[in-house]
């Protein structure tokens, strides 16, 4: 059985995407701050599964949950680096802090997370799923700070893929997706340019059933409600 490792799995895109991987026959590791929430979703779903805290911004609590992980299903197949923030303002007005945690988890996260997984994923020529965005190849006014954590992470796919040629690197971007992103609430209307979560892990699955010598490297995916810009 293959194993597949999720970040920010207690939400949004990441629970969409360790349902969606459930439902294919993967066991999982999944990681999050929230471990109530965790547990609530490993409860339902009907695959094996481990679960533990996990603070993609602490380089000790990414070592941890890899760890523990690798130890229980002893290596992985699949990681979805999902985990991400965002925080919004002028670039002369965002607060310091605000944009330090961004690059913690958005940009140094990520790179975390794949190093640390890593050597499994080389040995068993694995797939790394970045989730970044659909800003990571463009910009936007009071979206400064964040657009520059995804660009960062961006690049950070595609050099982890040039140097690392034994394991598939797929950049996921989605537009805007109806989830608690940004301290919002989900519950708002498709025709208001939002993606469902669902949807966004839909689009995974399809590309993870192509053959093995298929190497999709980008797949970017917006509601038809959402404006096109590129």
């Amino acid at each position: 059985m293959k194993v597949a490792v999720v970040t920010g799995a207690s939400k949004g895109i990441g629970r969409a995407i360790a349902e969606m991987l459930a439902d294919e026959g993967y066991s999982l590791a999944l990681g999050a701050r929230s471990i109530e929430d965790l547990k609530k979703l490993a409860e339902g779903l009907e695959t094996e599964v481990f679960y533990h805290y996990l603070d993609v911004s602490r380089p000790e609590s990414v070592d941890d949950f890899a760890e523990r992980a690798l130890k229980h299903f002893g290596g992985v197949d699949l990681l979805v680096a999902n985990a991400g923030v965002g925080y919004f303002g002028r670039l002369e007005e965002i607060r310091g802090e605000d944009f330090e945690k961004m690059l913690q988890v958005n940009t140094l996260g990520l790179w975390r997370t794949v190093k640390a997984f890593l050597p499994s994923l080389k040995k068993r020529k694995g797939t790394v799923v970045a989730v970044t965005s659909d800003v990571s190849a463009r910009v936007f006014p009071r979206g400064g700070a964040y657009v520059a954590t995804k660009w960062a992470a961006r690049a950070l796919v595609r050099t982890f893929q040039l140097e690392n040629p034994e394991v598939r690197f797929l950049e996921l971007r989605p537009g805007a997706v109806d989830t608690h992103f940004a301290g919002s609430r989900p519950g708002k209307p498709k025709e208001h340019g939002f993606l469902k979560p669902e949807e966004v892990a839909e689009a995974l699955r399809c590309l993870l059933k192509l053959p093995s010598d298929v190497r999709v490297e980008e797949l970017m995916l917006r509601s038809v409600y959402q404006k096109p810009e590129y």
